[in-house]
């Protein structure tokens, strides 16, 4: 075992009992249920015998990840193969909407999959066109951030404010449809970290009302649409529990009316490698990361882990061995708990994080911005390290159903599967049919194949 790996596991194996029994225990509970499948013919009567197969095609838990690099790559053969890993991995994506690089110049948005190029900002439209075809899931990242809006803004609150609701009628009326999930605000605990201070901030930032104006904004615009917050990882999983900021900010916004549909926490492990082991105790300890989830669970609303790095350092098969097992008990603990229903892993490739004030010129700069972690999953020449294949392993085989069953005498056949949309394939009369079904999380629940 390596000094790093012992280290940084040392939180996880001090309290492998209760690792073990929560993983176990809440995925079974939480993440899986009981189906019958019932044969009839056209009539409503039993139909017994029948052979069939059910393989899940699409979970309800969303495995995510950001999809800024789509057809970003200096070639086409790197397009290809990451169009390739992520729609054979992902269900979810989180695409870009920053303002400013979505609309840089005033009245003349980037929308159009043919619009100008902007480095890791894909236009929408392409987003979806590729998402749609994949049967992935989006989110829109993210409508107000005040520290990438337009430099076209104006100064004054309540033009501010006009232009931003112009603009989510705009967002709405092009894309509400489509797009389920919109995260409204972003990192307003922790702008400071950044280097944003208070004087670069927008005069609408430094207003009380910030977070509850966009939000309702946002209701009026997006009626029927999932609206998102997120926080960034020391504020989101920190030890205060109902003392931290975030948990005081949506206590806040609750009493004024605010309810979001989703609970982001970010959780990236931002540290250099002396400082790791530090950070993972203080805010991934297991026990104390369950009592985090515990306490946000009484909102109501799930929590998505809306942002993840996992360091390498850019290091060799140690420092890639220990990604993996770090992404494994992670991903774990977190599938496991009943308040989460989505992890989205942020960089997939290395060489390609976000770099301030950087554009393609720091493409395979590992010495530059987010790339000095070694985050990403897949190395910068397109190949998966040991977390990427770890990562698909339990998402196509570990937390997956696929089985082969008879009714027998009987017109129907019970089964515990995970939660998600299924193929189905069914013998009658000789001939093969194909259907799909849903197994969500009402237990016990029966789906009548009508055979023709």
């Amino acid at each position: 075992m390596s000094e790093r790996m012992d280290a940084v596991m040392k939180p996880f194996r001090e309290n492998e009992d209760f690792v073990r029994e929560r993983i176990n225990y809440g995925i079974e509970l939480y993440r899986k249920g009981y189906n019958t499948i019932r044969f009839t013919d056209k009539e409503g009567n039993p139909v017994t015998n029948v052979k069939f197969s059910i393989k899940l095609k699409k979970h309800d838990y969303k495995f995510g990840c950001n999809i800024f690099m789509l057809d970003e790559f200096e070639n086409e053969d790197k397009n290809a193969e990451y169009r390739k890993l992520f729609g054979d991995t992902f269900n979810y994506a989180t695409a870009p909407f920053y303002w400013r690089d979505l609309e840089p110049e005033k009245g003349k948005p980037r929308y159009d999959k043919f619009s100008q190029k902007v480095y890791r900002r894909p236009a929408p439209d392409l987003v979806l066109e590729y998402c749609e075809e994949k049967n992935i899931d989006v989110k829109a990242h993210c409508i107000v951030y005040d520290a990438f809006s337009p430099d076209w803004l104006p100064r004054e609150v309540p033009l501010i404010k006009k232009e931003y609701d112009k603009h989510m009628a705009e967002l709405s009326a092009r894309y509400s449809a489509r797009i389920d999930d919109w995260e409204i605000i972003n990192e307003t605990l922790n702008w400071e970290m950044y280097g944003y201070s208070r004087l670069k901030t927008s005069a609408f930032f430094q207003e009380a009302d910030y977070e509850t104006w966009s939000y309702f904004a946002a209701r009026r615009n997006f009626p029927i649409n999932n609206l998102l917050i997120n926080a960034g990882p020391c504020e989101a999983f920190s030890d205060r529990l109902t003392r931290s900021h975030y948990y005081y900010q949506l206590e806040s916004l609750a009493s004024k009316g605010v309810h979001y549909d989703g609970i982001g926490m970010q959780a990236h492990i931002f540290c250099d490698r002396k400082h790791e082991a530090d950070f993972i105790s203080k805010y991934y300890n297991p026990v104390k990361m369950y009592d985090v989830f515990d306490a946000y669970e009484k909102f109501g609303s799930p929590i998505q882990i809306s942002e993840l790095t996992i360091p390498s350092y850019n290091g060799g098969v140690e420092d890639e061995e220990v990604q993996a097992e770090e992404l494994k008990t992670l991903y774990s603990l977190w599938f496991a708990h009943r308040a989460t229903d989505s992890i989205v892993y942020w960089n997939l490739v290395d060489g390609y994080s976000y770099v301030p004030g950087g554009g393609k010129d720091t493409l395979g700069d590992l010495n530059a911005g987010e790339n000095i972690y070694g985050g990403g999953l897949i190395r910068f020449d397109m190949t998966p390290k040991p977390a990427f294949l770890m990562l698909r392993n339990l998402i196509k085989n570990e937390w997956y159903t696929e089985l082969d069953l008879n009714t027998g005498d009987c017109d129907r056949a019970k089964f515990k599967g995970f939660f998600g949309i299924y193929d189905l394939t069914y013998i009658y009369n000789g001939r093969e049919e194909h259907t799909e079904f849903h197994l969500d999380k009402r237990s016990d629940l029966e789906h009548i194949i009508v055979c023709d």
